[in-house]
């Protein structure tokens, strides 16, 4: 059970995803957390679509905007001061992609960097469990090298690729719309797909679904629309910097009740919230996935 939201402290079920550097693109849910003495206690749910590409540099900024959404008065984690540790204690370089070490751990730590005998220590730790095999032997960090610009605004080492439009072929009078693309007859065409999102199984009867895309807020009521079915919901966005924007999923992981689910529009955010049809019935996931001894497509 994953929680977000007021001023608790959460403490997400663990969900293990088996990511190594050869099946890396196989996409996993990590969850970050605030670990600064002194401040509130925070985890959050991220799910990586691509875990070999995705850098924890960029982790760590999703994860300090969504502290500073939701503290206010906390003032700012300063990103250049502090970097991801594992469950090992040892720390993370930003530039190092999510699954050299999602593989075997799903939780990850943001405290203040290591400094003198810190530093040394968490080395030492290291290279006395893993010998050779060590991170932190292998690449001889120090602590200049820990930080890294996020993704996101790096620049010639980390290009920003522009999404692209999804290609849907035009759909054919009195034809039907494929029910992966749209159930609700949407022309995807027109739209450029969102796969960017951390979602929470609330309480017990509620799914919330987080979808970052800054600038929304400024937007009327009419550019923000969403369509609920039992198994599916989309999100769009029209006329944003001139895009439209589309997150959807064809098959979620139980039933809804359409008719009392929604979406609030903040101001860099979208969140969906999806009534469950049955209270109680916990989703192991946003999406459906295959499980072994289970009929239900995904």
């Amino acid at each position: 059970h994953t929680q977000l939201g007021n001023s608790v402290v959460f403490w997400p079920r663990p969900v293990h995803c088996a990511v190594s550097a050869k099946r890396g693109r196989m996409p996993c849910k990590v969850y970050a957390h605030v670990d600064v003495e002194g401040r509130p206690s925070f985890a959050l749910p991220i799910q990586v679509g691509r875990p070999e590409d995705t850098q924890f540099g960029t982790l760590k900024q999703a994860l300090l905007n969504e502290f500073a959404e939701r503290y206010p008065d906390e003032g700012q984690l300063e990103y250049d001061g502090c970097c991801f540790w594992n469950q090992d204690s040892c720390p993370i370089p930003d530039r190092s992609p999510v699954a050299t070490f999602s593989w075997e751990h799903n939780d990850f730590f943001l405290r203040p960097l290591p400094s003198g005998e810190n530093a040394r220590g968490a080395l030492k730790a290291s290279r006395e469990k893993r010998g050779e095999l060590s991170y932190y032997y292998a690449h001889d960090r120090d602590r200049s090298s820990l930080v890294a610009k996020p993704q996101a605004v790096a620049s010639a080492g980390y290009p920003v690729q522009e999404r692209q439009p999804i290609q849907a072929p035009a759909a054919v009078a009195g034809g039907k719309f494929n029910s992966k693309q749209s159930p609700f007859g949407t022309d995807i065409s027109k739209y450029e797909s969102l796969d960017s999102y951390t979602w929470e199984d609330k309480d017990g009867d509620t799914v919330k679904v987080l979808v970052s895309i800054d600038g929304v807020g400024r937007l009327s009521p009419e550019q923000v629309r969403s369509n609920f079915g039992v198994r599916q919901f989309e999100l769009l966005i029209d006329g944003l910097n001139g895009k439209n924007l589309r997150f959807a999923c064809h098959k979620t992981h139980g039933e809804m009740k359409p008719e009392e689910c929604k979406h609030v529009v903040r101001a860099n955010r979208v969140n969906l919230i999806l009534r469950k049809a049955k209270e109680k019935d916990h989703w192991f996931d946003l999406f459906k996935k295959r499980a072994i001894g289970d009929d239900d497509d995904p």
